[in-house]
């Protein structure tokens, strides 16, 4: 049985003293997932994503609505 991985793009700011980082997916604009990765640096707040977006890959049902 093979599966599909889905491409997702990373998106980041700061925010405060922090900054954020977010997934989407596609040419879809949304949040993937609803899920906002926090990270002391940008770095750090990027690589949070890329590791929730191989967690979606290897589980599609973690990501919601």
């Amino acid at each position: 049985m093979g599966s599909t991985s889905m491409h997702y793009q990373i998106h980041s700011q700061p925010s405060g003293g922090h900054w954020v980082a977010w997934l989407t997916a596609g040419e879809n604009t949304s949040t993937a997932g609803a899920t906002i990765l926090v990270g002391r640096t940008r770095d750090e707040a990027e690589e949070n994503a890329q590791h929730w977006a191989d967690r979606l890959n290897e589980d599609p049902r973690l990501l919601r609505g």
